[in-house]
Formats: structure tokens, sequence, C-alpha cells
């Protein structure tokens, strides 16, 4: 009987342990891609104001908020194209995570760029990483 119990207690150790490795490999994911997010942001930051990677190419997040006083929504109500991933304004898949940014021109303000950079870890069980900055063009 003591045997049996412990063989039960054993196995509930080991369902434990499973998941516990489960749960840390996917915090090292994110920790990667946050990683990833906050270094994809350090080099844009080191980038000009005009620089051609900080262009909003699709022009989904450029003068679309023309309300008077503005508001801070972009005409549709949505948040000048930042979240659109179908088409973003620039993309790098080099290093086995997916890296994707979108940029808004004048937004919050005239003189600055919104960008949002998103990282999708691989295999996708863990959803996107997104981070935010704006740029102005004082620098």
């Amino acid at each position: 009987i003591a045997l049996v119990i412990f063989a039960v207690g054993i196995l509930g150790v080991a369902a434990m342990q499973i998941s516990s490795i489960k749960g840390n490999n996917k915090g090292r994911l994110i920790s990667e891609a946050s990683n990833l997010a906050a270094d994809r942001i350090e080099i844009f930051m080191s980038l000009g104001y005009n620089d051609s990677i900080l262009n909003d190419d699709d022009g989904d997040g450029t003068g679309q908020d023309t309300s008077d006083p503005l508001n801070g929504l972009d005409n549709s109500g949505g948040n000048f194209g930042l979240d659109d991933l179908n088409n973003p304004d620039g993309v790098d898949a080099s290093n086995g995570n997916d890296i994707f940014w979108n940029v808004a021109v004048d937004h919050p303000e005239p003189g600055t760029k919104t960008i949002k950079v998103f990282v999708d870890p691989p295999g996708n069980r863990t959803g996107l990483v997104e981070m935010s900055f704006i740029k102005s063009s004082i620098f």
C-alpha cells in the first residue's frame, strides 16, 4: 500500500515537473522576444528622423487626424495603422523571429512619429510581443 501511495505521489511530481519545464520555456521565448523588440527600438532610436526605414510606406498612419482640435484618433476611429500586421511598414525575419513595425507620422503631435514594433516568437505559442515609442524630429 505504501508503494502505491509513493508511486502516485511520484507521478504527481513528474507531472508538475513537465508543466514547470513548459512554463519556463514559454517565459524564455517571451523574454527573448521582448529583448529583440527593445533592441529594434534602440536601432530605430539611433536612426535619423527622415531615415527611409522609419517611413509610413502604406500611408495608413500619416495625416489621418484631421479633426479640429486634434483628438488623437485617426479619421476612421482607429490607431493610425499601428496594429496593421497584414501590411506592415517593415519586416525582418532574418533571425528566426518575425519582427514587424508600423509607423504613424505626425502622431501624436506634428513633428513626431509613433513606431510600434511586434515580435512573433518561433512556434507562435506565446503570442506577439508589442512595444511602442515616439521619435521626435528634434533629435
